[in-house]
């Protein structure tokens, strides 16, 4: 997992590359290795997230609708985790699952990489940075803590 760090979205494109071919070909990873990998992936993700611009559009919106893939394993029994949705208000914890954050986060990445692979590279950081900052970054910081949880339950 080495990247180019100097430029933030160049080194976000390779991040984003590797993260999609992992959740792609996840079931062929043993479960331990998935939450590991998955762990790396998801923490890297919102370190890299958070050193994005925010981009303008350089084309026009990317709104068609991303498959996932139908081959993915989950988690088992690691797969659901209980959260607080908003730290900031008093609510009773709801379900979290690593599989939907992971898959998530994936159908947001991919739409800016088929944005990025038709030369909007503009485009392809909005869509990044605003999903970042409006849904998969809650997806990411969510799964973080179970993902780190799971490692520890997993060994």
């Amino acid at each position: 997992m080495t990247r180019g760090r100097h430029d933030p979205a160049v080194g976000f494109v390779e991040l984003v590359r590797e993260f999609c071919e992992f959740i792609e070909t996840a079931a062929q990873v043993a479960a331990r290795g998935r939450i590991l990998r998955a762990r790396i992936y998801v923490a890297e993700l919102v370190h890299a997230a958070c050193q994005l611009p925010s981009g303008d559009a350089d084309g026009p919106d990317v709104d068609q609708e991303i498959s996932t893939p139908t081959n993915s394993p989950g988690f088992g029994d690691l797969d659901v985790y209980h959260e607080v949705f908003d730290p900031y208000v008093d609510e009773s914890p709801v379900c979290g699952s690593l599989s939907d954050d992971l898959l998530d986060i994936y159908r947001d990445l991919k739409r800016g990489l088929v944005a990025y692979d038709a030369g909007q590279l503009g485009t392809a950081v909005w869509e990044w940075r605003f999903h970042f900052d409006h849904h998969w970054g809650d997806h990411a910081v969510d799964a973080l803590r179970a993902l780190r949880r799971a490692c520890v339950r997993s060994s």
